[in-house]
């Protein structure tokens, strides 16, 4: 995941970048990084083309929150931010069970509005009544599934019902409501 911060001629190592998340009472990066605190690993500052970025590996929804990114150049603030770093849900079946996907945070909103959920595969988006996964040579232990669009129902709640999951189902799936809102959600076998 990356976050631009500011974009600025100054080189990087005469910048200071602070980060802090709303809900600690401390800093989370400080660069130049002055603690070996294991936090401090997974977020990383950048500088490409004069643009200063954070970067965080290893997302967890933990992450989820807001943040504040200051850059200094000497005692100067030079530029704040405030981010809200929204963590997509991840849902864990175990093969050949049913699973639930949910629609939004906020199941009890107006369910008059129109739904329709997607199959996410990189920048490309299938409606989810004409996903096909990609062809692979069956193997004769291969139990032979039917398509996805047989095995899922929307529900009136917006949620999305798969059953007989699949290690081929393991994808990100969207639901968008009036194509003006959207929420992403991966599904991972244990």
């Amino acid at each position: 995941m990356s976050i631009s911060c500011l974009t600025t001629t100054h080189p990087r190592q005469s910048l200071t970048v602070k980060l802090h998340k709303a809900n600690q009472d401390k800093d989370i990066l400080m660069y130049p990084d002055i603690s070996p605190a294991s936090e401090h690993q997974r977020w990383s500052v950048r500088k490409y083309a004069g643009n200063v970025t954070l970067h965080l590996k290893d997302v967890r929804l933990s992450d989820d929150g807001f943040y504040d990114c200051q850059v200094y150049k000497d005692q100067d603030c030079i530029n704040a931010i405030r981010f809200n770093l929204k963590v997509k849900d991840i849902v864990h079946p175990t093969p050949g069970s049913s699973v639930l996907l949910p629609c939004s945070e906020h199941p009890l909103q107006n369910r008059t509005e129109q739904v329709t959920w997607k199959v996410v595969n990189g920048r490309q988006l299938t409606d989810i009544s004409q996903y096909a996964p990609p062809n692979k040579p069956s193997s004769s232990t291969e139990k032979l599934l039917k398509p996805l669009y047989e095995r899922v129902r929307q529900l009136a709640n917006r949620s999305l019902l798969i059953s007989d999951v699949a290690k081929d189902d393991e994808l990100w799936y969207r639901c968008s409501v009036n194509e003006k809102t959207c929420y992403d959600v991966k599904l991972l076998l244990k």
